[in-house]
């Protein structure tokens, strides 16, 4: 029988502050008598990225691009206020050459869509309506990065702790297939883990808090917690590529056992002391690692 999914609505943060900046945008740009009021609202969601430098980066995107076009369509209109399809050609060629001599890649898009936009215009002034949406644009993209810098800025701390939990409660089942089972687990979604790690660590650390200091000493706290899983990682690679695993003593056994694990499996496995040495040395070290990081998990943030 066919059930209807269910719907669920959420509204994020993210959500939220990008209607509220939307809101300001056009409030500010009414009360200025905007000539085109579509562009601040447009403006104000281009702002609305998840940290602040993004913030900033979109909205020197918008500014330079607007400013860049502008000029280059100031240009075409004063040597013919109808200009021909070569003419408009050359200006987006001049602007897009104009865009790669100073390596502004991020604003060649929109930088021809303004010359384009400008020169096709078929109604009003065209000079005057590029002045008004570089004021509109503006205006929007104040409010986005206001809205983005005072109303609580986006933290993916939590995401990040999560994703180093989630590795080390990998772990248990790849020590188990490895050094019990004699089997070769499977390590890429440790891997993913790892590099997800990587990506959200490296956004945390670019984040701008109002406690600078205390964001910067938890930035490398959780840095050493990468360190860590990398660490446990590495370990578990060395013994998956090991010719044969040794049998575990009483310490790492009672660590194996510790984690719900049932070490049976490795009583008839043949003993070789190099085996066992080496193989002892990365399991307690794996070991050891998982342990410092979950330790380390529990303590509370600092920002």
């Amino acid at each position: 029988m066919y059930r209807r999914p269910k719907l669920h609505l959420h509204i994020g943060l993210r959500i939220f502050k990008t209607a509220l900046a939307v809101t300001i945008a056009m409030v500010v740009a009414r009360l200025v008598d905007s000539y085109s009021p579509i562009f601040a609202g447009l403006g104000a969601v281009v702002a609305m990225a998840r940290t602040l430098p993004e913030s900033l980066e979109a909205a020197r995107t918008q500014v330079v691009a607007l400013v860049f076009g502008a000029l280059v369509a100031f240009g075409i209109l004063w040597l013919d206020p109808t200009p021909s399809p070569l003419l408009i050609g050359v200006g987006v060629l001049a602007v897009l050459s104009v865009c790669a001599l100073c390596r502004l890649y991020y604003a060649v898009s929109l930088a021809a869509i303004i010359v384009l936009s400008a020169c096709v215009s078929t109604s009003g002034d065209p000079m005057l309506a590029l002045l008004h949406r570089l004021l509109d644009t503006s205006i929007g993209l104040a409010a986005g990065v206001a809205v983005n810098t005072l109303v609580k800025p986006y933290n993916n701390r939590p995401r990040v702790t999560a994703l180093l939990q989630r590795l080390a409660g990998r772990v248990p089942a790849c020590l188990d297939a490895c050094v019990l089972q004699d089997l070769y687990p499977d390590l890429t979604p440790l891997e993913t883990d790892l590099r997800a790690i990587d990506v959200e660590l490296d956004l945390y650390r670019r984040q701008h808090f109002r406690r600078r200091e205390a964001h910067e000493r938890d930035t490398a706290f959780l840095t050493g917690l990468e360190q860590l899983a990398e660490r446990m990682l590495r370990e578990l690679q060395t013994l998956c590529c090991m010719d044969a695993i040794g049998v575990p003593d009483s310490k790492n056994r009672a660590a194996l056992a510790a984690l719900g694990l049932d070490t049976s499996p490795a009583d008839h496995r043949p003993s070789s002391p190099e085996v066992d040495v080496v193989t002892n040395y990365h399991l307690r070290k794996a070991l050891e690692a998982r342990s410092y990081l979950l330790a380390m998990l529990e303590l509370p943030p600092e920002v």
